[in-house]
């Protein structure tokens, strides 16, 4: 009897929980989903610069020539300058493996370099005057003796080119390099004027052939355009030429060239 009793209040207290509770989860299950939270999207790093593919451009700059003249075996002309403006175009081809970079060009550039050497100091033809002498009759004579005047001689560069290998390494769009090959230039020597006997003095041309060697610095300003500057020095080797009077000459040519250059990258491979 006792245990009814007490059970009957705990039963009616139970029901009296769940019906307060009913309202509350009919509630709960009326309110919206939360929505899922996306993660912000990852920032887009544009891929490194890669510096292979072809190329083609132009470039514009100095040419510091000297030219050396020996006369019959001496120095007759030591380092004439003969300096000018050069500007032309150029075409090459780069790999890039990691940060090395290696490539090949070639280059043809025209130029106003000019030079005159200087007056010879030993003309060739001895020295003007004249000596007394006796015809016989007591009447003093005098004999003329010819003067060779020789004139400077001139030097003009019409076109130098290059064919040369490249090695370099990368910093992302930029690029430091080092390069060297094969030279060419054409040189117009003419030896200067030589007034005794009216002789027209030659007017040698001829194609020097050597070596170069050089570097500079790129910077890739877009994906397809660069610019570039660079410093070189050339040792175009040296001719024989026969003179006026016989004389057997040996012209060399050596240059010191700064210039700046942009180009024009393509790559088939999209790099």
């Amino acid at each position: 009897m006792t245990s009814n009793h007490l059970t009957a209040p705990r039963s009616v207290a139970l029901a009296a929980i769940l019906a307060m509770m009913i309202p509350a989860v009919a509630f709960a299950t009326d309110l919206p989903l939360p929505m899922p939270t996306k993660a912000p999207p990852a920032p887009i790093v544009a891929p490194p610069y890669n510096w292979s593919g072809f190329y083609v451009g132009g470039h514009l700059g100095y040419l510091w020539g000297r030219t050396h003249v020996d006369d019959d075996g001496v120095t007759a002309e030591r380092n004439a300058r003969t300096d000018g403006i050069i500007g032309g175009v150029m075409a090459g081809y780069n790999w890039q493996i990691n940060r090395a970079v290696f490539g090949i060009e070639g280059d043809f550039g025209w130029t106003n370099a000019r030079g005159v050497g200087a007056e010879p100091t030993d003309p060739g033809g001895g020295t003007g005057g004249s000596s007394a002498g006796d015809d016989g009759s007591g009447t003093p004579t005098t004999t003329l003796v010819p003067v060779i005047t020789h004139a400077p001689n001139h030097y003009d560069v019409r076109w130098t080119s290059h064919l040369r290998g490249r090695i370099g390494y990368a910093f992302d769009n930029w690029l430091v390099f080092a390069a060297g090959g094969f030279a060419a230039a054409d040189l117009n020597f003419r030896e200067g004027a030589i007034s005794i006997d009216f002789v027209p003095t030659p007017n040698n041309g001829g194609k020097y052939y050597g070596w170069s060697i050089g570097g500079g610095i790129e910077w890739a300003f877009t994906r397809n355009l660069f610019a570039r500057v660079e410093y070189f020095y050339d040792d175009y080797g040296h001719k024989d030429y026969v003179g006026a009077l016989g004389d057997r000459y040996r012209v060399s040519l050596t240059g010191q060239t700064v210039r700046a250059a942009l180009g024009f990258k393509f790559d088939p491979l999209g790099r």
